[in-house]
């Protein structure tokens, strides 16, 4: 087998890794500055922990690629956060927003594994991996403690296996409609908390921002949220599921400057990025003709937001190129 040494990057283990860097730079000021807000300890400490991590992390990424001749990311510095800056979200929410964080970062470093080939990019995934997971099981395992976890519903369990015998299991307007099944349920639950997530980091960057064109930015970003949570919630409720309670009042009545523009609208970005990842990997899995048809709509509609947001980046120069192919 030939060295690291000898065999350069590949276009897929490039991606990863300077997208990945892009992510972990841009997330460990939110990291420190969210570690200084939270009044829980136990949290602090958490915020403590994921910091340390995403700088180890970073670290090694950093010379992975600059050991290949790639440039880093240029990211952001102390100036896109205010320490000192009175407290925008309540401790339940910055436990939550670690959780989702979490959930992202173990599918990211997943498929970044799954896609390298060299022997030292994939040792450094597996840690990767391996790190987030630790970090995962703390935060669910706090979550749990502190009794603020809402778990998605039990369902009940078939008394024999069995396979589908009609086609009209796809059905989801008209004739025999069949409920919404596990795996169905599960993804769906999953975009409905990023929503969420989305919502309340919208509705908080909001109260900080003096400009009114990222005002106003954030307050579509707010309506287009709600609107697919509540679309999504419908489905739902038509088999008389519940719903995870919203996340809009654990918001403080701060208006501080907490968080440099550029900085929360890159992290909208991502977020947007984000659900639209979830919206195409939950269709492949949807049999129902509604949820389908419900899931195509939004990733339609949440797609035209992540362009509008993207532009508006572009527009201010704040986007970094990805290394790509030479025109």
């Amino acid at each position: 087998m030939r060295s690291p040494k000898e065999m350069h990057l590949t276009s897929a283990e490039l991606g990863y890794l300077w997208t990945g860097y892009s992510i972990n730079e841009m997330s460990k000021w939110y990291l420190t500055v969210f570690r200084e807000q939270a009044e829980d300890e136990e949290i602090k400490d958490l915020y403590t922990h994921a910091l340390e991590s995403a700088n180890e992390i970073l670290v090694e990424r950093k010379k992975l690629l600059n050991n290949d001749g790639y440039p880093n990311a240029i990211g952001f510095s102390e100036t896109d956060i205010d320490k000192s800056s009175a407290k925008l979200f309540s401790d339940r929410f910055l436990l939550h927003y670690l959780h989702n964080g979490t959930r992202l970062g173990l599918e990211f470093h997943s498929k970044s594994l799954a896609s390298a080939t060299r022997v030292d990019i994939r040792t450094y995934h597996r840690n990767c991996v391996l790190s987030t997971l630790q970090l995962h099981e703390r935060v669910v395992d706090m979550l749990l403690n502190k009794g603020v976890y809402w778990r998605t519903p039990t369902l009940p369990a078939p008394s024999t296996p069995e396979y589908i015998q009609k086609p009209d299991y796809l059905n989801g307007w008209q004739g025999d409609k069949r409920p919404i099944n596990s795996m169905e349920l599960a993804n769906l639950y999953q975009i409905m908390d990023l929503l969420m997530i989305i919502e309340t980091m919208c509705r908080g960057f909001s109260q900080t921002s003096d400009s009114d064109e990222i005002l106003d930015l954030f307050q579509k970003g707010i309506k287009v949220a709600k609107k697919q949570y509540h679309v999504l919630g419908e489905l739902l409720e038509k088999d008389d599921l519940p719903i995870a309670p919203s996340l809009a009042a654990e918001i403080t009545d701060s208006k501080k400057r907490v968080l440099s523009d550029r900085i929360m609208v890159t992290h909208v970005a991502g977020l947007l990025g984000s659900l639209l990842s979830q919206y195409g990997f939950s269709l492949g899995a949807a049999m129902k003709h509604d949820l389908v048809s419900t899931y195509s709509a939004q990733t339609v509609k949440a797609g035209a937001f992540s362009e509008k947001v993207t532009r508006f980046l572009i527009e201010k120069e704040w986007l970094e190129k990805v290394p790509g192919a030479k025109s």
